[in-house]
């Protein structure tokens, strides 16, 4: 009986010490494989420009001659927001291409030679981006970006 004991003590103290090691893994993994949907660094001071249509502000951040991100907020502020505009969308980008779309809603997704490749949210760290209704997401977004880059006379 008292060999029991311990065997069970023992084994709950491994289980604990070893349980947050296994979480932290799978941490370190999952942002390993999400790290190549991380746009270009921008420089602290990074020249943003701005443009206004019609609900929505679109502030671009651009260094030798590449786009780096393009923040978009709309002009209609929730109610309690102090700064008078609320965030839509964040698209980054990678050597001037399109690498992640973060949207208001937490819901992601990640581009490979402007092919969607993966998608996730805080819910599910991946989604299977193969199914057609992610295909019809992939052109707007695609879309989306080539739009808004026109306004400020990029072309891609």
């Amino acid at each position: 009986m008292t060999n029991l004991v311990r065997l069970l003590t023992i084994a709950f103290l491994v289980l604990g010490i070893t349980s947050p090691s296994l979480a932290n893994n799978k941490k370190e993994y999952y942002n390993q494989k999400m790290k190549e949907f991380r746009g270009d660094t921008a420089p602290a001071n990074c020249p943003e420009r701005t443009q206004k249509q019609g609900y929505f502000i679109y502030t671009l951040c651009q260094v030798k001659g590449k786009p780096i991100y393009i923040q978009i907020s709309s002009t209609e502020a929730s109610e309690g927001d102090e700064s008078g505009s609320l965030d839509v969308a964040i698209y980054e980008y990678k050597n001037g291409k399109l690498i992640q779309v973060s949207g208001a809603d937490f819901q992601r997704y990640g581009f490979r030679n402007n092919k969607l490749v993966a998608g996730w949210n805080l819910d599910t760290p991946a989604i299977n981006v193969s199914l057609p209704k992610y295909r019809n997401e992939e052109k707007r977004l695609l879309a989306d970006s080539r739009k808004i880059l026109s306004l400020f006379g990029i072309r891609q």
